[in-house]
């Protein structure tokens, strides 16, 4: 998944055209190639990391050789159980809502719009899918992989991710970039619109 994702991040980042934001709270951010992309984009941001354990410390050896301690706080901890850390005013979840069910998806959520500032985001990176659950093609395909591979998992639909985002507080929710792929971007607004 690293590896895709450094192919993308830059541009992805880039294209989504974001307002100015202080603090990043990448869930779920493995060795930060989301991270480094964000703050590369927005050089006056500052980024907390967050996933298990062990997949901290690789990204922390990642931090210190691009130099980003200074920007960049690690913090451990399994995102579908535990607390998130607070402070910050822009969420990114990439490629998880695929890995959950929908119930793991709204905790995840309700603990995301928890940990954000009042006027805070959150931006959901995904496969979504259409209504009629056959397109994109790519997408159909990696549900049956994620009802194999995965204990409640699938790809959703933009309504399945709005209903279950609006279920967890947040407002405003818009499917801000569609995308064949893995490269969709959802995002809501913690306080509604700003």
């Amino acid at each position: 998944m690293d590896e895709i994702s450094r192919s993308v991040a830059d541009r992805l980042v880039y294209d989504l055209r974001l307002p100015e934001f202080e603090r990043l709270l990448d869930v779920g951010g493995a060795s930060g190639t989301w991270t480094f992309a964000f703050l590369k984009a927005f050089p006056k941001a500052g980024a907390v990391l967050f996933d298990r354990p062990s997949v901290v410390l690789m990204a922390e050896r990642r931090i210190r050789e691009a130099g980003l301690q200074g920007r960049v706080e690690l913090a451990s901890g399994d995102y579908n159980k535990d607390a998130l850390p607070k402070g910050c005013d822009l969420a990114w979840l990439s490629a998880i809502a695929h890995q959950n069910s929908r119930e793991q998806n709204r905790s995840l959520f309700r603990r995301v719009h928890a940990a954000l500032e009042p006027r805070g985001r959150v931006l959901v990176r995904d496969v979504v899918m259409e209504e009629s659950r056959t397109a994109p093609a790519m997408g159909a395909l990696f549900a049956v992989n994620m009802l194999v591979a995965t204990e409640g998992g699938s790809t959703f639909t933009f309504r399945e991710l709005k209903d279950d985002l609006e279920s967890a507080g947040f407002k405003a929710v818009e499917h801000l970039r569609k995308d064949e792929g893995m490269n969709s971007v959802v995002c809501a607004q913690k306080g509604g619109r700003a």
